[in-house]
């Protein structure tokens, strides 16, 4: 890949790939360490929340200030939260632990995404989102895979420390990350970029969409060691093998939409698939079949996160993107926060599959609302 996209993307691979190690787990951890699926759910909405709190003037931060400073910042705080987990065991402390790791990650997330669009070439968008996007997630499956192996064959506590120093090496490498350029607006051009009866629309779509990352969140490890006696480094090769098709999804659409295919269909695609998957899923009792049905999952939701990066870039204007671009992150820290309040005490009373199907369903609704607005669109023109 290209300079200047190629050290973001570098930035990024190794911070999804540290995520993503320990991410599924957390559950697990949790649940190990004798805290109720109350407190899960707590500790997980902090994070949320904190990210809630943080997300929009993080994203005006990022038109005004360089996003290479927002990004080693975030790498910081990120190891506390981190060393959190390796260290504490009261409720309390740790959930200020998942307050840092909630403001770390979402800050880098937010900044290295800013990066991205203002250095990106808009004429080639597709193809290179499509890119950015693929070799992430791809990376992000294998550290899925390396996290269960890991954490199967040495525990929890070396897994933790190998990812702080992996931390250390993100850090060395935000150093050399493009400076981006940065502009000065008031808050009301923000305003009216939003409150556009399309924009709006595409934030509720994205808003529902997210509610089945709760569920993943507090549910999906658990339901998989609960459903079907998976160990970490089985349950590793389960959701990193079906991560992969959220990468391949990615990259197939960044070249169907580059050579002409229509993105809105992209969007359909992604929500049904995506929906319906979730839903299948939670009805699974072999294992196998659950595998391939998580894949089809996947593949819809590649689809689906290649929508609302190239919805941004496409809707948008460049100088007021990082501002904008957060209150989509926005809304989808909303709804995966709300869900996870919802979800954490509803899988352990009822059942883990119950907020995999909840939350298919509320995909499915977004896909329905989005169909409805494009007839009365067709409708009145």
């Amino acid at each position: 890949m290209k300079s200047p996209l190629a050290l973001p993307v570098i930035t990024k691979s190794i911070h999804g790939f540290i995520y993503s190690m320990f991410w599924v787990f957390v559950p697990v951890f949790l649940v190990q360490q004798r805290f109720s699926g109350f407190e899960i759910g707590v500790f997980i909405g902090l994070a949320n929340l904190m990210a809630i709190v943080t997300t929009l003037p993080a994203g005006i931060a990022n038109d005004r200030i360089h996003s290479k400073r927002m990004i080693l910042y975030a790498l910081i705080i990120s190891m506390f939260y981190y060393l959190g987990l390796l260290t504490v065991t009261n409720s309390i402390l740790l959930a200020g632990a998942f307050i840092c790791g909630g403001l770390g990650k979402n800050l880098f997330n937010v900044s290295i995404d800013s990066m991205t669009f203002k250095v990106i070439d808009k004429k080639r968008s597709p193809i290179q989102l499509g890119k950015y996007l693929g070799y992430v997630i791809l990376i992000e499956a294998l550290g899925f895979m390396t996290g269960g192996y890991m954490i199967s064959s040495f525990g929890f506590e070396s897994t933790i420390s190998i990812i702080i120093i992996l931390l250390f090496i993100a850090v060395f490498i935000s150093l050399f990350l493009p400076i981006t350029y940065t502009f000065s607006f008031k808050l009301l051009e923000y305003k009216k970029d939003i409150l556009q009866k399309g924009v709006l629309l595409f934030i509720l779509v994205v808003f529902l969409f997210t509610f089945h990352y709760g569920a993943e969140t507090t549910s999906y490890s658990l339901f998989l060691k609960d459903q079907f006696s998976l160990n970490s480094g089985q349950i590793g090769l389960f959701v990193g093998g079906s991560v992969f098709f959220v990468g391949l999804s990615s990259l197939f659409f960044g070249k169907k939409v580059a050579g002409g295919f229509n993105p809105r269909y992209v969007f359909y695609i992604g929500l049904f698939i995506s929906g319906i998957g979730h839903v299948l899923l939670s009805l699974q009792t072999n294992v196998w079949f659950a595998f391939a049905v998580r894949c089809f999952h996947e593949f819809g939701d590649g689809a689906m996160i290649f929508s609302i990066y190239y919805g941004i870039v496409s809707i948008f204007n460049i100088e007021r993107i990082g501002g904008n671009a957060s209150i989509i992150t926005f809304a989808q820290i909303m709804g995966a926060s709300l869900s996870a309040f919802l979800f954490g005490p509803l899988g352990e009373h009822y059942g883990y599959y119950l907020p995999l199907f909840v939350s298919g369903i509320t995909t499915i609704l977004a896909g329905f609302i989005l169909y409805i607005f494009d007839l009365k669109t067709k409708r009145t023109s």
